[in-house]
């Protein structure tokens, strides 16, 4: 009888997430990063304007670059961005080159970084040069050459961010991604979006009166995975994002309400309910059967994958509760991983492989957790504020976004796992987002 309760609560926990929520505004409003700070002292760091080499007279194509870079090194959480008001040097006058411009002029303001470069623009598109710099050593830590279109500049920028913070920390950078999210912001509904980490490049993927949810991206971000109940039924959609096309995902087995997708794209973990029952099916992409992963009496939800393919973690009820539990997709026993907490769900592994992050119920709120994938002690990584849910790692493994109520509407945040603080709160405005799904490096 417990196990049925369990069950039951499970499923209309599952049930209040797909209800739209009325009292959202009728008016998108833009997407906006705010920046919250980080604990610790942060690297000051100049980016200077572009030198023009011919073709961006107006400097809008370098202002793209610098706007877009400056926003992505603050949001890094290792950098703060010296006033551009106290720069002394004119860039256009100035070279860009070692030898070519005075490291006094940047020490005199406090930059211990600076970042200088050129671009021409005409013929065959923009041509692009960003150089890192030391300066209290005099001496270039790193430069990179960039070509492309005019609209290509902005993720110019995050390559470059990413490269940056390689250079300064050992480790890429996550900016040069996607984040996909579920808003109410354009509506009573709730709709799928994508964007770069960034704010920009906003895309809404899905637009229709109805509920969709668990946006999952494949390592390739070509695809994505999502549940909807546009055919008024739940059902599982796995869209091309290139093609701008999508196939639907049904099962013989009963309602799908949920599902996430594999890293290579080919296989669909599905969460299958029938009779207050849900468990877990492999599936091709094209939503054939491949085997049962599960089979019990009660509740099997929140599939997670692991990035190389071969390990699933999920919630189930058996023990009572809901707690975490990983198996291999080749099928076995499934092991325990989480035993403190009352409700533990919405698993998502690190890109190493080696922790999961988790949300976790405790004196009826949930907070982030991490844990080792092999279980022991788990850490709480939220501070309590507000109800915090849905956690994805970004792919460095730095930092993870996640919602919370913390600003009474649900919105999504960025966190640095390292220290625990938040850096920004991705959204804001009268609707509600969740669900976010952090893609992979983009072209990998």
């Amino acid at each position: 009888m417990k196990r049925i309760v369990h069950a039951f609560a499970l499923i209309c926990a599952i049930v209040f997430a797909l209800s739209p929520d009325p009292a959202a505004a009728q008016g998108a409003g833009p997407l906006r990063m705010k920046i919250q700070g980080t604990s610790g002292e942060l690297s000051p760091i100049a980016v200077s304007g572009l030198k023009n080499l011919g073709g961006d007279d107006d400097h809008r194509i370098g202002n793209a670059f610098v706007t877009t870079l400056r926003r992505d090194l603050e949001l890094s959480g290792y950098f703060r961005i010296v006033d551009p008001h106290a720069y002394i040097e004119d860039p256009q006058s100035s070279g860009f080159e070692l030898g070519q411009f005075n490291f006094a002029d940047w020490k005199s303001i406090n930059a211990d970084f600076l970042v200088k470069g050129s671009v021409g623009a005409g013929g065959p598109g923009v041509k692009l040069t960003a150089y890192f710099y030391d300066v209290a050593s005099q001496r270039r830590m790193m430069g990179k050459n960039y070509s492309g279109d005019a609209g290509d500049v902005p993720r110019m920028a995050r390559r470059f961010a990413d490269a940056i913070l390689e250079a300064y920390s050992g480790q890429k950078g996550p900016f040069d991604s996607k984040l996909a999210f579920v808003s109410t912001g354009g509506g009573r509904f709730k709709e799928v979006y994508t964007q770069s980490i960034d704010g920009q490049d906003l895309f809404k993927l899905t637009d229709n009166p109805t509920i969709n949810l668990f946006p999952s991206f494949d390592r390739s971000t070509d695809h994505m995975l999502y549940l909807s109940y546009k055919s008024m039924v739940p059902a599982l959609y796995l869209a091309n994002l290139k093609a701008r096309s999508e196939m639907k995902i049904t099962s013989p087995h009963g309602r799908v309400i949920g599902g996430t997708l594999s890293p290579d794209g080919e296989q669909i973990v599905a969460a299958i309910e029938r009779d207050g029952i849900t468990n877990l099916y492999l599936l091709t992409r094209d939503g054939a059967e491949i085997r049962p992963l599960t089979d019990t009496q009660g509740i099997n939800v929140s599939p997670a994958i692991s990035p190389d393919g071969e390990r699933m973690a999920f919630t189930s009820d058996r023990s009572g509760t809901p707690q975490i539990y990983v198996m291999s997709l080749a099928g076995g026993a499934p092991k325990r991983v989480t035993f403190s907490g009352d409700y533990n769900t919405t698993p998502a592994f690190s890109p190493k492989g080696d922790k999961l992050a988790y949300q976790s119920r405790e004196s009826g709120r949930f907070d982030i957790w991490t844990i080792p994938i092999g279980g022991g002690e788990p850490t709480q990584v939220t501070d309590g504020n507000g109800s915090n849910e849905y956690p994805s790692w970004s792919p460095d493994g730095r930092y993870l976004a996640f919602s919370s109520t913390r600003a009474h509407n649900s919105r999504i945040y960025i966190m640095m796992v390292s220290n625990r603080k938040i850096i920004s709160a991705l959204t804001e405005g009268n609707g509600n987002d969740s669900c976010p799904a952090w893609s992979g490096w983009l072209g990998e």
